[in-house]
Order: C-alpha cells, then sequence, then structure tokens
C-alpha cells in the first residue's frame, strides 16, 4: 500500500520541473493588449515582425533596438517611396535592409498575404489605419492568424497624443522591451507636458488661425488638408484653430484656393514630401525636409511652393509665419517634436523658452548607428522692402 502523503511529496517536483521543461522549449506565454483593447496572446517576446508601414521602424528606433532590420522579417514599401532620403540613410547603415522581404506596396489593396505568411514572422504589427493593412483588413488579419500569425494594432495618427505611448509600450511588450518602452513613454509625457501644461497655465486669449497644407506640391491643385487626427490635433493641443475644422466630410479632404484666401489664415503649415535629391532642381515643386536637408535648401524649397498664385498675399506669408513641417510626423512616435515646434509657431512668447530641437536630437539619439541628421521644420522668412 503507498502512502499518499508519501507519493505527492514525491511526485510533484517532478511534475513541476516536467511541466517548465515543457514551458521553456515552447516560449512562455505572453499577453498584449493592443490600442483597440484585443488581447493577443505570442508564445514569447518576438525575435522577428511583420510591419504594417516600413515607416513603423521608426518604433525600433525610439526603442533604441540595436539592429532592427534583424528583427524584421518583412514590411510593406512605402518608406523606401515616401521617404528616400530617410530610407537611404538606413541603407547607408544597414545595406542588408534591402533584403528584407516586402509585402506590398502602399496599400492594402497591394499586399500579398502570401508573401508576408512566406516571411514566418512571430507576430504582425498593424496600424489601425493607413498605407498598409489596417483594423478592417478581416480578409488579410484572419488569413495570418489561420496561419498561425497573430496581429496587434498601433496608431499615431489617428489619435496621436492617446495612443503614442500605448503603441510604443505594446512594441516593447512584444519586442520583450517594456523598460525601455516605459522609459520612452516618461520623456514623451513630460515633453507633452511642457506645451499642455503652459496653456493650461496661462492660456493664450487668441487662438491663430492655421491652414494646414498636407503632402505639398506645386504640380498639385490647392489645398489637400484635414479636419481631425494626425496634425490637426497636434495644431488643437498647441493652442490653434484648424480653418478646415468641421468642413470636411472626412478627416482629410480638400479645400479650393479661393476659400483658403478668403479665409485669411494667421499661421500656414505645409508638410514636407520632398528629399535632397529631389530638391536639385532650379524651381522646387516640393518642400524638402528630413535626412539630409540643410537648412538652406528647406527654406529655399518652402519659399518656392509660397510663390504660387493665392498664397504671397496671405497673411501668414506675409507676416513671416508661413512653415514647413517634415510630412512623416503625421505617423510617428516622434510626433511631439512635431506638437512642440507648432506651439512655438502659433504662440512664440508663450513658448519662448521651449526647445524643440534638443527633443529630436533626443529622439533620434536612439537611432544610431542610422544617421537620420537634416533638418525637420523651417520657417519663411518675407523679404523686406525698403
Amino acid at each position: 500500500m503507498v502512502h499518499k502523503g508519501l507519493f505527492h511529496r514525491n511526485i510533484f517536483p517532478a511534475i513541476v520541473l516536467a511541466l517548465f521543461m515543457l514551458a521553456a522549449g515552447r516560449g512562455y506565454a505572453l499577453t498584449v493588449t493592443d490600442v483597440l483593447g484585443r488581447e493577443v496572446r505570442l508564445q514569447g517576446p518576438a525575435q522577428k515582425v511583420l510591419l504594417g508601414e516600413g515607416r513603423f521602424l521608426a518604433v525600433l528606433g525610439v526603442l533604441g533596438v540595436e539592429h532592427p532590420p534583424s528583427r524584421v522579417a518583412g514590411m510593406m514599401n512605402e518608406f523606401r517611396r515616401f521617404d528616400p532620403g530617410g530610407f537611404g540613410r538606413y541603407r547607408d547603415a544597414f545595406p542588408e535592409i534591402d533584403t528584407i522581404p516586402t509585402f506590398g506596396q502602399t496599400s492594402e489593396q497591394t499586399v500579398s498575404v502570401e508573401q508576408a505568411i512566406l516571411a514566418q514572422p512571430d507576430v504582425a504589427i498593424f496600424g489601425v489605419q493607413g498605407h498598409g493593412p489596417g483594423s478592417g483588413s478581416r480578409h488579410i488579419i484572419d488569413r495570418l492568424e489561420a496561419a498561425g500569425i497573430p496581429t496587434v494594432f498601433i496608431d499615431f495618427r489617428q489619435a496621436p497624443l492617446q495612443n503614442t505611448t500605448k503603441s510604443v509600450e505594446v512594441v516593447g511588450r512584444i519586442l520583450g522591451l517594456e523598460d525601455r518602452a516605459a522609459a520612452f513613454s516618461a520623456f514623451y509625457a513630460a515633453e507633452v507636458a511642457k506645451v499642455t501644461d503652459r496653456l493650461r497655465e496661462a492660456p493664450p486669449e487668441h487662438c491663430p488661425s492655421v491652414l494646414l497644407e498636407m503632402r505639398v506640391d506645386v504640380q498639385q491643385g490647392c489645398c489637400i488638408t484635414i479636419s481631425r487626427g494626425m496634425f490637426a490635433d497636434l495644431v488643437e493641443t498647441a493652442g490653434g484653430c484648424n480653418v478646415a475644422k468641421d468642413l470636411l466630410p472626412g478627416a482629410v479632404g480638400e479645400l479650393s484656393l479661393e476659400h483658403v484666401i478668403a479665409s485669411a489664415p494667421e499661421v500656414y503649415i505645409g508638410t514636407a514630401i520632398g528629399s535632397a535629391d529631389q530638391a536639385q532642381g532650379q524651381a522646387p515643386s516640393r518642400i524638402a525636409l528630413g535626412a539630409g536637408v540643410d537648412v538652406d535648401m528647406a527654406r529655399a524649397t518652402l519659399d518656392s511652393v509660397l510663390q504660387r498664385d493665392g498664397f504671397a498675399g496671405m497673411p501668414a506669408v506675409l507676416n513671416g509665419r508661413a512653415h514647413g513641417l517634415w510630412h512623416h510626423f503625421y505617423n510617428s512616435p516622434m510626433n511631439v517634436y512635431a506638437l512642440q515646434k507648432i506651439a512655438l509657431w502659433l504662440h512664440p512668447d508663450l513658448f519662448d523658452d521651449l526647445r524643440p530641437e534638443q527633443t529630436l536630437a533626443r529622439l533620434l539619439d536612439g537611432f544610431k548607428p542610422v544617421d537620420l541628421a537634416g533638418t525637420y521644420a523651417i520657417s519663411h522668412r518675407p523679404i523686406v522692402h525698403r
């Protein structure tokens, strides 16, 4: 007859050891709650991720991932196409970035689920909305999950100030870099508070009217703009009044030049989609900002696009309150720099001690050895006639 107490005392440690070894072989279970509140289970920290936008490499940058291409199983191709200057700097540091498989170009419609599955990622990281699969892409998500590839969602564009730290924390948890994500969140919150606390403590008497022109290109009509999310949220948070608010049926739309002129915006902010290589012509059609762009080049391109019909007489241009801002901040964890620059442009006296360039330098430090030095914001200097 076996004594039950002795049996349990001898067998329990063996069971615990067996379960531990089994768990170690499979990787420990990890639960991630994404920005949509979805609970997603992984076997453990991901070694390889699938990026729903190539520009989400910036999240790995602010987390200080030492060799980001080694953590990417596949990505969309919009980074190479939309930001050739920045992509070129990544290529300089990591030539193997060109060997990362792409599973789509610049839209959900171009996605190849087969290529995404063949990349064998541990997890797919998609934006809620953007140039890749989004939260409504059930036909893509279902097929990935059926292949054993879980999907999580992040967001820097629909609600940037609410979701940026949440998104970085999601990716940090996925990669096993939670301490770094927490450090970023603390830094980000402190830098946002430099704007929001000041406005709360000393609310301005006047709310400057702002025209946001997105993806500035003189070869397209005026003016593509936004009414909510993205830069619109940053303008409102920085104490500005967006002239497009409540005028568009969606978040993005177009205002006629006649309407823009009639609204007489006090501040103009155009987003830059030009690169250093594209700015070499005599009359550049785009504002050039970002990696590799110096101040003189940036200002020359801004001045050039402000020579369009209807712009020269705008109060914003006449009064030296026309500015250019790197377009890709609209969908980036580095958007706090854009918030600080906008606040400084809208209320220069209130924020005369704000140092956005220091904030940007701190953010870019984690990207090394990728050298992203350049000009990311620029202001127009009107000609004074004597």
